[in-house]
């Protein structure tokens, strides 16, 4: 067969190298290098692979539609020469935290266990090497988009909220990208699905369902039919979103015949991943949180959620992806004191909430932490936390993430 690979970034480098591997014909390219490539090329192959940046509306995707080619992504790539078992999670946050644990966990007891996907290495890259074991996937709804025949042995859904509305046409198809995670699955697999958030209630699969109404949270534990998965005091990941991820790990471990005793330790360990409520320290009396890695505001509530009232100085803003910062008004009224707001997001977020919370616009991220620790006393909390995407002035959430503990230990001397 012959393909054309679109977008040279990561995932699109790991399925060239996959392709050519297995010995197919292959053109790649992308719309920086060689952007009129893809209309020499296009009626040579029969497959084309999109890169996850690539949007619906790119005239590459279009073309290849009205000719009847095959559009799939790198992930559906990766997974038809797969032979091993699949955990597919998604959501539009927690997932990359709750991939993490399921792949910590069920590494202790098992050869060969991959993590992949969304977050770290690309899935082609581990078939490269490996066609057989265990591929703990984070799936994003851009990857979603493109599935065909992708059929994860275990799947999660553990998040919704409007996201994305650059990248989608609608919120509809966003929720359907989605969906196409699981749509696959069969009666002898599983699904584990937040079951309080009513999109992901109507999920379509004949897998198997664990809902999370199922868990019993308590101050002692979390149990899910009898059997306690853990002891949510003991973990170091804050918040009750947290509680769910961790239990959807504790979940999918049972399944593969675990037992909470030998996995529960794994759970309790783990300190979070970087930019995700990352916990700088204590700074005469203030403790300072780095949640770069929020991009929704979703995200964003659920770190305000595990804050006492009244108590959070936060810096939001980022680039504009037609989110209402609107629906996470309640819980700001109630934990914030007062908000530096950045980027394109700017006058939005202080239109959407200069009423009941005190909005200051700053220029950069520079002049928002500044005025954030001048106004802090002790006992309070410095919480970043974008709600955004970091592309109208960093190259990825990370960069923004470094760029603000730079400017933490900068202005405090340490």
């Amino acid at each position: 067969m012959s393909y054309l690979v679109w977008g040279l970034g990561k995932s699109g480098k790991a399925a060239v190298k996959l392709l050519k591997s297995k010995g197919h014909k292959v053109y790649a390219g992308d719309d920086k290098e060689n952007p009129e490539l893809w209309k020499e090329v296009l009626n040579e192959v029969e497959t084309v692979v999109l890169s996850p940046g690539i949007p619906p509306h790119h005239p590459l995707w279009i073309e290849a539609i009205n000719k009847e080619k095959e559009v799939i992504g790198e992930l559906e790539l990766a997974y038809r020469f797969f032979k091993g078992k699949i955990i597919a999670i998604t959501g539009t946050d927690g997932k990359s935290t709750t991939t993490r644990l399921t792949y910590l966990v069920l590494k202790n007891f098992f050869p060969e266990v991959y993590e992949g996907g969304n977050i770290g290495i690309p899935f082609s890259d581990i078939v490269r090497e490996k066609e057989k074991g265990i591929a703990v996937l984070e799936v994003s709804s851009f990857q979603g988009k493109t599935l065909k025949t992708f059929r994860p042995d275990i799947g999660a859904f553990i998040s919704f909220s409007p996201d994305h509305l650059d990248w989608h046409p609608s919120l509809e198809d966003y929720l359907k990208s989605k969906y196409k995670v699981f749509e696959n699955q069969r009666e002898g697999d599983l699904i584990v699905l937040n079951d309080f958030v009513k999109e992901i209630k109507e999920t379509s699969t004949r897998a198997k369902k664990i809902n999370f109404s199922e868990l019993e949270i308590l101050e002692e534990g979390v149990y899910f039919r009898g059997i306690k998965l853990f002891n949510p005091r003991h973990l170091k990941i804050k918040g009750i979103h947290n509680v769910y991820n961790a239990s959807v790990a504790a979940l999918i471990a049972l399944e593969f015949g675990l037992k909470p005793d030998e996995f529960e330790h794994i759970l309790y360990e783990f300190s979070g991943l970087p930019y995700r409520l990352e916990y700088l320290g204590n700074f005469g009396g203030i403790d300072i949180y780095n949640d770069s890695k929020s991009t929704t505001t979703n995200a964003l509530k659920s770190a305000l959620e595990t804050f006492p009232y009244n108590s959070v100085i936060l810096i939001v803003g980022g680039k504009d992806k037609g989110v209402d910062f609107l629906s996470v008004l309640e819980t700001v009224k109630k934990k914030v004191k007062t908000a530096f707001a950045i980027g394109e997001t700017k006058d939005k977020i202080k239109e959407s909430w200069k009423e009941y919370v005190p909005v200051e616009t700053c220029s950069d991220l520079e002049e928002a932490v500044k005025k954030a620790l001048s106004f802090a006393k002790s006992g309070d909390v410095i919480l970043f936390s974008p709600a955004c995407s970091s592309f109208d002035m960093f190259k990825s959430y990370e960069e923004r993430g470094e760029k603000f503990k730079e400017l933490i230990f900068k202005f405090l001397g340490t």
